[in-house]
């Protein structure tokens, strides 16, 4: 007997707070929706829903977030301006100003370089950061939801840092991320939410990455259609899968990192970078089953592509199989992290809060400033050293005359429909490499030919906000993976607590599932596998990713009694064309007797420094700190 394909009404999705968003008549016809938000009265009445107005952005949350999920559509379509050099001849109109320092990006670089310019800055130095969406954050952005009266939130992307202690000695990638992380009062140890109700026998991860990492110390299911559930499949030599026998050997050795030829090397790194990580499976043995299994990490945990589109060096950042001597430890093993509810949007507020006094509600305190109110007037007030203008999208940079003996820089950024013009210094573009390339007027050959070698991945961030999780404790579980469908993986979080009053965590308690959801394409050209993935990012509405997500729960945990109807309270989606960057073979060192791209980049351009997370070959937190602070201090010495 074939099987229903649920209904609408199965899912839930007639009754979702995001379907009344868009029938009860905020949502207005034609070309204006696009760009549509309510004005201070209509906005407060329906604060509760608060409704985007795009049927393709979606349900947004609550609180100061709800305008900035992922890349929005208005956003997009500014972007997508900027790539269709809809603005490169445009003229500006309006009173032209005149600061010390443009900062081109609000996200964790520009925001660490706008920190940065402020603790080094003379008296009467002024910036201007220039930020394309309506928040801050970047991917370092958090969504909010209310649940039975529980305010949660959850990352939109950026996830997950290092905690630092006092004592410890840190040198290399990560010593700037520790200067930053003891300035602005981290904590050096911090409690994680007390459990109870039959969720203390799990041992429950405080942030996304580590179950994809340490799969094993987490009681993970695999779940395969038609079959089932199996039970920590790593520690029976996947003996408990529907997989073939020799595929179970074969995954048993991938898991177990037992096959080794980067040991012998007398420069390993340099030959992992001459080889993408599936030329390396393939030297090693490793069939199509195993790069099918480690192609959706690879996708979420840092590039957004498959491993024939990075170089293997890329992967050892992640310590994948292969990469390292087989027996030696992971150097993950023994690191301390942590994720706050919001993800790493912490530690972009508490530079913003240091940086702009004012700008976020409370007393200053790490719990006021990641859980405080923006006070968005002062982020672009008059007079004020350092100044934030959100949703002003930056569609040109050109120097005043010739860029070696050009006393100024000119940027021009759109704002409510209009073309704008500031005079600065200099200019620090801490935006992405795919922006920069586009909107440097002068750019030199140079870093032309550096940038075309820069790719990029795309991830949805999913995420879904639930009334309990019962139906995956009924399993035994914690953390799920499945290999078809929407997705591939999704865990039940433990988050860090900032105060005394946090209630126990059971299986009754609301929480919200995050879905990192890469769009992989192992057939496609290397070179163009992030475009094609961005193709399918992007292309389907809101409501297609929400019935897939809704359905994709239901085959799952139905039979545990999940009911997407009752039980999925709120969905938002963060899309995020270039999530990652993408090392190709030969980034990280050069190839044919070239500089490395990433070298070029960070050399300025008259007054132009590119500051930006990718030049370190995959884009994180730390990485955005390092540049950040390297082209403020380039910049600074040009103003």
């Amino acid at each position: 007997m074939k099987r229903r394909r649920p209904g609408k009404a199965d899912l839930g999705m007639d009754a979702a707070i995001t379907r009344r968003d868009f029938v009860n008549g905020v949502l207005v016809a034609g070309s204006a929706a696009l760009l549509w938000r309510p004005g201070p009265a209509l906005a407060g009445a329906i604060d509760a829903y608060a409704p985007s107005g795009s049927a393709w952005t979606g349900y947004g949350g609550v609180g100061d977030y709800r305008w900035a999920n992922g890349n929005t559509e208005a956003a997009m379509n500014a972007a997508h301006g900027i790539r269709d050099r809809l603005y490169m001849d445009a003229p500006a109109s309006g009173a032209e100003e005149e600061v010390d320092l443009v900062i081109v990006g609000g996200g964790l670089s520009g925001i660490t370089a706008a920190f940065e310019f402020n603790q080094r800055r003379k008296a009467g130095q002024t910036c201007l950061v220039l930020e394309n969406h309506a928040m801050f954050g970047g991917e370092a952005r958090q969504n909010e939801f209310v649940v039975d009266g529980r305010r949660l939130a959850a990352p939109q992307g950026s996830n997950a840092g290092l905690v630092v202690k006092p004592d410890d000695r840190i040198t290399g990638r990560y010593e700037t991320y520790a200067e930053y992380y003891r300035e602005l009062e981290m904590p050096a140890s911090y409690e994680l939410e007390p459990l109870a109700g039959g969720a203390e026998k799990y041992h429950l991860a405080n942030d996304h990455f580590e179950p994809m990492i340490k799969e094993k110390e987490f009681a993970t299911g695999y779940f395969f259609p038609g079959v089932g559930w199996a039970r920590d499949p790593i520690a029976t030599n996947f003996a408990n899968t529907p997989w073939p026998a020799h595929v179970q050997r074969e995954l048993a050795d991938f898991a177990g990192n037992r096959r080794d030829q980067v040991s012998g090397q007398a420069d390993p790194n340099r030959w992992l970078d001459s080889m993408s990580y599936h030329d390396l499976l393939d030297r090693l043995g490793y069939g199509v089953e195993s790069k099918r299994y480690v192609d959706p990490l690879l996708g979420v945990g840092n590039f957004g592509v498959c491993g024939n589109a990075i170089s293997a060096y890329g992967a050892k950042r992640l310590t994948l199989p292969g990469t390292i001597p087989s027996g030696e430890s992971n150097r993950f093993a023994n690191v301390e992290g942590i994720s706050f509810p919001g993800g790493n949007a912490a530690f972009a507020r508490r530079m913003v809060a240091r940086t702009i006094p004012g700008s976020i509600a409370g007393d200053g305190s790490l719990r006021a400033t990641t859980q405080g109110a923006v006070n968005f007037a002062s982020l672009d007030r008059e007079g004020a050293p350092v100044r934030i203008r959100l949703e002003s999208t930056v569609v040109k940079v050109r120097h005043d005359g010739d860029p070696a003996t050009a006393g100024s820089v000119l940027v021009t950024y759109v704002r409510d429909g209009k073309p704008r013009t500031v005079r600065a210094k200099a200019a620090i573009l801490g935006s992405g490499g795919w922006v920069n390339r586009r909107i440097v007027a002068d750019l030199p050959p140079s870093h032309a030919a550096a940038y075309a070698q820069f790719r990029y991945g795309p991830v949805l961030t999913a995420n879904v906000a639930v009334r309990h999780w019962r139906y995956i404790d009924a399993l035994g579980i914690s953390v799920a993976r499945w290999f078809s469908g929407l997705g591939w993986h999704l865990c039940v979080r433990r988050n860090a607590i900032l105060g005394p009053d946090a209630p126990p965590l059971t299986p009754d308690s609301p929480i919200v599932l995050t879905f990192y959801i890469p769009f992989l394409n192992p057939g496609v050209d290397p070179a163009v596998q992030g475009s094609v993935g961005r193709a399918q990012l992007l292309s389907p509405s809101y409501a297609d990713f929400e019935r897939q997500l809704r359905e994709q729960m239901t085959a799952m945990f139905g039979a545990a009694g999940f009911d997407a109807r009752r039980d999925i309270a709120g969905i938002v989606l963060n899309r995020w064309g270039h999530a990652y960057f993408a090392p190709p073979v030969g980034f990280f060192f050069g190839k044919d007797g070239e500089p490395a791209p990433h070298d070029v980049i960070r050399r300025p351009h008259g007054r132009i420094v590119f500051a930006h997370s990718e030049l370190q070959g995959n884009m994180n937190m730390a990485h955005a700190m390092l540049e950040a602070k390297r082209g403020a201090l380039q910049a600074l010495e040009l103003i």
